[in-house]
């Protein structure tokens, strides 16, 4: 259709940035996302959310250069809230400014958010949409808080039979027992699993306050960085001669497993938030490659097709058992001396929404295909979720 027989855009609203130490990965995957979306039916809107939690929108934040040294110049943006009331899906200008006045309020169809780690990935950001009655990809407000506690995921995955690696989780109120927590966990942790183990968050995305401990004094320390950034840690045995293998899942109808992958780490530590986002500079902010461009082996040809094969099934079953929407990465570990896959943790907003995994057979899907099709699926759940009764029966009604 040409001229005025063309159909409006309907706009699509990428939410990037956030309060997470996250931040500029975030970025980095928000304007993969916001120049992949299909400019025909759709009109992109960059939505940059700052440290403060303060939402902006503007042309600047369309080019990766608005984004370095100290950040957008806020003078050339208008900051918006997501307008209160249900069903307005309205993104609406903050204050008395001279772009506050001269910029209409902007109605969004649909909104991807794009925030990984806390305050995006993991309920706080779906919270809010849903109380807004928008319709909005990904996850919702239960299975992005579960899938953002490695606990309770690996206690779904378990009850799903999905083999898991064991742990032990030490919340930081051990702090308030004085020294017995200094005696108590290490001697738990050396009956349980001995030396080495591994001491990471149990509510962070990313790699960030991730150790190993061989010894009493080391497991101490490990819990206590863990405490900087989290307020659990998760204790497990170290595998020494482990893989990593990672499957991604796209919420489509029914849900679709993409091929595995093999990222490429050291054997003697896990991988760091330094090697997943920064090898070799790669992952910064004004980088186009993003997740995209790490080290890894897509579709190993000497992993045995049972394990891919298992890997893809328990992908798919973790996936469904928390009821994730969008795009999952869902990591396992092989421990090479056994020959035995484990469910490590799933990652239900991945850097570049793992793109890179649906390149290759069976389906060989561009990020924009890909992106069309959960923008409809979003449509379509949120029609579902209107259509759900919200008033008691009548006979229920108090008089």
């Amino acid at each position: 259709m040409t001229g005025s027989n063309r159909p409006a855009r309907r706009t699509i609203a990428v939410l990037f940035g956030g309060r997470s130490l996250e931040h500029d990965v975030s970025v980095v995957s928000g304007l993969q996302i916001l120049h992949a979306i299909d400019p025909d039916p759709f009109a992109p809107l960059p939505v940059y959310i700052d440290h403060a939690s303060r939402w902006w929108i503007g042309d600047d934040l369309w080019h990766t250069g608005a984004f370095s040294g100290g950040g957008p110049d806020r003078s050339r943006l208008t900051e918006v809230m997501l307008s209160p009331g249900f069903g307005t899906s309205t993104l609406s200008p903050v204050g008395a400014g001279m772009s506050a006045v001269s910029r209409p309020p902007t109605p969004v169809d649909v909104f991807v958010p794009v925030l990984h780690g806390t305050f995006g990935e993991d309920g706080c950001i779906q919270g809010l949409l849903e109380l807004g009655g928008c319709a909005y990809v990904g996850g919702g407000v239960l299975a992005s808080a579960a899938g953002m506690n490695k606990r309770v995921t690996k206690i779904m995955a378990a009850h799903e039979g999905v083999p898991v690696v064991p742990w032990l989780a030490c919340g930081r109120a051990v702090l308030d027992r004085g020294q017995a927590w200094l005696r108590e966990l290490p001697a738990q942790v050396a009956a349980s699993f001995g030396w080495p183990v591994i001491v990471k968050p149990c509510n962070l995305g990313s790699s960030a306050g991730v150790s190993t401990a061989a010894s009493d004094d080391e497991l101490i320390a490990g819990v206590l960085r863990v405490f900087e950034y989290d307020v659990e840690a998760l204790i497990e045995p170290f595998i020494r001669n482990r893989l990593e293998l990672n499957v991604a899942v796209a919420g489509l109808e029914p849900p679709v497993a993409s091929v595995t992958e093999m990222p490429v780490t050291s054997q003697e530590s896990p991988l760091t938030f330094s090697e997943k986002y920064k090898r070799q500079g790669r992952k910064s902010v004004g980088s186009s490659e993003g997740m995209a461009g790490a080290l890894r082996i897509l579709d190993p040809e000497d992993l045995p097709a049972a394990m891919r094969a298992a890997a893809q099934r328990h992908a798919t079953t973790v996936f469904t058992a928390l009821g994730c929407e969008g795009i999952s990465r869902i990591d396992f570990l092989i421990d090479a001396d056994r020959n035995e896959l484990y469910f490590n943790e799933i990652n239900t907003l991945p850097g570049s929404l793992a793109f890179y995994l649906w390149s290759a057979a069976p389906h060989y899907w561009t990020i924009t295909e890909l992106l069309s099709q959960l923008i409809a699926r979003a449509d379509r759940l949120r029609a579902m979720k209107l259509g759900l009764q919200r008033r008691p029966p009548t006979e229920l009604q108090l008089l």
